[in-house]
């Protein structure tokens, strides 16, 4: 059986006959490749375009892959001292509709995610067009040396990265629907804009408002960082008063900073900072006092520890067959710990720390 003859099979067998999408199927491969609503009307073949629009216009993305996506693009742009913005959609987004689809306007889907996104060419087009057009006291030279230039005898890159706008959880799709009514005159100028033409409905497929994008960005090399803090602002003011994507001039593809996200992101990183900070200096530990940090050691109120002595190191301090450095370091550490939070009970232990104190006295004893 040919290729062809399984897409036919496909479509025409009653028990496997998909009238909707799956739950977990690439929601673009299905706008895209699997329209199935045609219907032939006097020999002719007519597609119900809002049918078809429908069966995508709801949440898709599966969130376990946009999670996976999301924490490796945000892993790369840290690791390049790149900016992350979380931008939401203030008013409908859509991009990608000139591109060839039965429905006659398409949409741009990302290839593995399955949902709406903006590349990231189109992001810094978007950037730049801002920088060029409204920014102020910005002179060419600055402008190529951030976006590159193209000019004859003096081709390059430019300093910084632009990565793709992907979606931070499942998007919401909307379908929307454009009415001309003067179609005889956008198709000739020379006929005039008469009332008696008739309206002509054309649905489209967009991303609906509040959704949420992770818009970053990187210096190439050596960037200076003034230029990475000017490229930020300028994407921030261009998702704002310009937009991206099509329709821009009736208020499509506006954005703006999702704070919530933005902040919360803000607390991982910093989260993750320390953690990465603590685990340096934990590398750099002898393994007795590594161990110890990580029985409690040091937290002032850390009764974890307290339970660590008493289980742990005390009794290897009476263990015989320890070498003297090992002992003497326990103890030396297990001094300090009380001279920094419990210092009243080194000085003047009470019945239950007395013998514990004297146990650290004496292997200190041996120095």
């Amino acid at each position: 059986m040919s290729s062809s003859d399984n897409v036919m099979f496909l479509y025409r067998d009653e028990e496997r006959n998909l009238q909707t999408r799956p739950h977990h199927a690439h929601a673009g491969l299905w706008y895209e490749k699997f329209c199935n609503c045609w219907r032939k009307e006097d020999g002719k073949w007519q597609l119900d375009k809002q049918e078809w629009i429908q069966t995508v216009a709801r949440k898709v993305g599966d969130r376990e892959q946009i999670d996976e996506a999301t924490e490796r693009l945000l892993c790369l742009v840290e690791q390049l001292n790149g900016r992350v913005l979380y931008m939401k959609t203030t008013e409908r987004f859509v991009t990608g509709l000139g591109r060839s689809h039965p429905v006659e306007n398409g949409f741009v889907w990302h290839a593995t995610l399955g949902t709406a996104f903006l590349p990231g060419s189109s992001v810094k087009g978007v950037v730049r067009a801002w920088a060029e057009q409204w920014a102020e006291s910005v002179d060419s030279e600055r402008i190529n040396r951030i976006f590159g230039c193209e000019e004859k005898g003096s081709h390059h890159v430019g300093n910084m990265i632009f990565f793709d706008a992907i979606p931070a959880r499942p998007v919401q799709l909307e379908m929307e629907i454009m009415t001309p009514h003067y179609a005889g005159y956008y198709e000739n100028a020379s006929k005039p804009a008469q009332d008696w033409y008739n309206p002509n409905p054309i649905s489209y497929l967009t991303v609906g408002s509040n959704q949420t994008f992770l818009f970053s960005f990187a210096p190439r090399g050596q960037a200076q960082a003034d230029d990475v803090q000017l490229v930020e602002k300028w994407l921030i003011e261009a998702l704002e008063w310009v937009g991206a994507g099509a329709k821009t001039a009736v208020g499509y593809g506006r954005f703006t900073k999702d704070e919530q996200k933005q902040q919360s992101y803000i607390t991982r990183r910093e989260e993750k900072r320390r953690e990465e900070e603590k685990r340096a200096a934990l590398a750099s530990l002898s393994p007795i006092k590594r161990e110890m940090m990580e029985d409690g050691y040091d937290h002032p109120q850390s009764e974890r520890f307290m339970a660590a002595m008493a289980e742990k190191w005390l009794p290897i301090l009476r263990e015989k067959g320890k070498s003297k450095q090992e002992l003497v370091e326990i103890a030396e550490l297990l001094r300090d710990w009380y001279l920094n939070y419990r210092p009243n009970s080194w000085s003047k232990p009470n019945k239950k720390n007395k013998p514990k104190v004297e146990l650290i006295k004496q292997i200190l004893s041996l120095t």
